[in-house]
């Protein structure tokens, strides 16, 4: 059974109440859960981090007045989670960006050549492998892999549904009732049944048609 990653709630309550304990849930859960990375939520978190910053920033000012060792500690303290947090925050942002825009060319345009993607995106062949390789370990990719020798990457191929010989009007009606939805995290396509909620095949956000 897949272990649930902590609610976006809890890490949200904890940076506010004890943020180092919120800080190491964040960490942990962008780390380990792929639509937490294309959740969107870096606004909340941006704000949070600058709250951190300018309430450690204050306090620290008024300890210049009557200092006091242990409030230098603590606004020192709440300084640096704040800028540990919009670190993370514009880390994560960058990273959502790139991770969608290579999710755009190789399953909505199917630009499956290495030269192809790495012209698409500007960047050198050897860094676009290495990081479609973090995108394969990562699981956004599942079932892929990066063929060196045709400088391309391949792609899990979808099994076909069983034909039955004779049956045309169940198969025709199963494919009436798949479409193609593009999912609100990562954006990539995917085939889903109608009126069914399932998850990104990429990403693991909840997506419908």
């Amino acid at each position: 059974m897949v272990k649930k990653s902590t609610s976006w709630g809890w890490i949200f309550f904890w940076l506010i109440i004890l943020w180092p304990v919120g800080l190491f849930l964040l960490f942990r859960k962008l780390a380990t859960d792929k639509s937490a990375l294309m959740s969107g939520k870096t606004g909340v978190l941006s704000v949070l981090g600058w709250a951190l910053t300018i309430f450690g920033g204050l306090a620290f000012l008024a300890c210049l007045s009557d200092f006091e060792g242990s409030v230098f500690i603590m606004s020192s303290l709440f300084i640096a989670g704040g800028v540990l947090l919009l670190r993370k925050v514009s880390h994560t942002k960058k990273l959502s960006a790139k991770y969608k825009k290579y999710l755009d060319i190789i399953v909505n345009q199917n630009v499956c050549g290495l030269d192809n993607i790495a012209s698409a995106v500007g960047l050198p062949y050897d860094i676009v492998s290495k990081e479609l390789q973090d995108m394969i370990n990562l699981g956004f990719l599942q079932g892929a892999y990066i063929h060196q020798g045709n400088r391309e990457i391949v792609l899990k191929q979808h099994e076909p549904a069983p034909v039955i010989q004779g049956v045309t009007s169940g198969i025709t009606s199963a494919l009436s009732k798949t479409t193609t939805s593009r999912c609100p995290g990562c954006g990539a396509n995917n085939i889903i049944a109608t009126g069914k909620i399932t998850e990104c095949e990429y990403c693991g956000t909840a997506i419908s048609a």
